[in-house]
């Protein structure tokens, strides 16, 4: 029979085994679910940093957004004018998703020419820049 401290310290050495790999399934969860694999190359950012406005976010008239399930609104990323002619008014929804209003959304757009929407809705920036020449 085991004396009181090699017991216990069998039994600390359970718990810090318990919690590593609860850590460990965290970590998984969150990098599994984390990306969106529609978008590849492009990373979704919040339209506004504050809090939504009024009229920014409800229920909405769409039964996949009151869901959570994923919405297609684009068959591509788009940006600028060509991205609010082919949203039409769908854009509201485009709004809701990313917590801000309608106006606030043409005109970023409108003024942000890296700016695009995504199929899934979600705002993105493109990336623009090219990297510097490979020296041989």
């Amino acid at each position: 029979m085991p004396d009181a401290p090699q017991q216990r310290r069998n039994s600390l050495l359970a718990v810090v085994g318990a919690v590593a790999v609860a850590a460990v399934v965290v970590v998984l969860a969150i990098w599994l679910t984390g990306g969106d694999d529609d978008e590849p190359d492009a990373v979704a950012v919040p339209a506004t940093d504050g809090p939504a406005t009024e009229g920014s976010q409800g229920s909405g008239s769409d039964p996949a957004l009151r869901s959570g399930e994923p919405v297609e609104v684009l068959p591509s990323p788009m940006g600028g004018q060509e991205a609010i002619d082919a949203l039409g008014e769908r854009i509201e929804q485009v709004a809701e998703i990313n917590n801000t209003t309608v106006d606030e959304l043409r005109d970023l757009l409108l003024r942000d020419a890296t700016l695009r929407v995504g199929p899934s809705g979600r705002l993105m920036y493109e990336d623009t820049m090219t990297p510097p020449p490979m020296q041989e």
